[in-house]
């Protein structure tokens, strides 16, 4: 399997940090998140990745290089224009000759991977999302299931009810589901291409993890996560 990393960004919930450094690099435990996000990958048994990047790329590019010092090749996709979290990924589809794993370059994640794609393989659906439960579902992608089986998405307003199952921006993407990302405007996965398969009868499956999908993308979360109070926080 070949991964996407979607890190291009410009990561205003993380001023100041990303007033002179991209998101993924900001460190954690002394390496870059992006690097322990790589490692994680490799240990998976993933050996390419493709970067898709935009604000302060050269920073990124500067750091990893090939990734040959990382055991790994990885290329690299810098936009001029914005084209949203999908519609970046089919531009590199090309690239990729099959399914692929994609994943946002502000995530902490620690799961199995050949569990993933297991459900993927069963499933055989357009897409397989990693589901989790959060600790804050108001500003989170919930989603609704039935076993594996994804049958919706919803967001709660500060203070409604809801559940606390959400889809964390790790999953695996099969090449039909890019007949639903546009050409011409920038779009969102979780916003826009899911749901749309959804409503156009596209099978989603999700598969539910104890594992660890952090979310590092605020300040207060990545100091709660690094005072060692983010475990399991999507």
């Amino acid at each position: 399997m070949r991964a996407v990393i979607v890190a291009g960004g410009r990561g205003e919930r993380m001023r100041p940090y990303t007033d002179s450094m991209p998101k993924p690099m900001i460190p954690v435990s002394g390496k870059p998140l992006l690097e322990h996000q790589l490692e994680w990958l490799k240990r998976s048994g993933v050996r390419e990745a493709i970067m898709c990047l935009g604000y302060k790329a050269e920073a990124v590019r500067a750091h990893f290089g090939d990734g040959d010092h990382l055991g790994m090749r990885l290329e690299y996709q810098v936009e001029t224009t914005p084209r949203g979290t999908a519609g970046c990924v089919k531009n590199a589809w090309p690239r990729l000759g099959g399914d692929a794993l994609v994943l946002y370059g502000d995530l902490f994640i620690d799961i199995s991977l050949p569990e993933l794609w297991a459900c993927h393989e069963r499933v055989r659906g357009d897409a397989t999302l990693v589901l989790i439960e959060t600790d804050h579902p108001h500003d989170s992608d919930l989603v609704r299931a039935e076993g594996e089986r994804i049958t919706g998405f919803y967001r709660a307003k500060p203070g409604e009810p809801c559940g606390n199952l959400a889809a964390a921006a790790v999953w695996v993407v099969a090449p039909g589901l890019m007949d639903l990302i546009p050409e011409d405007r920038p779009s969102d996965f979780g916003r826009d291409i899911f749901p749309q398969a959804l409503a156009a009868n596209r099978k989603l499956a999700g598969f539910k993890t104890q594992g660890m999908v952090a979310d590092l993308g605020t300040p207060q979360r990545l100091e709660a996560f690094l005072r060692g109070r983010g475990a399991g926080a999507c």
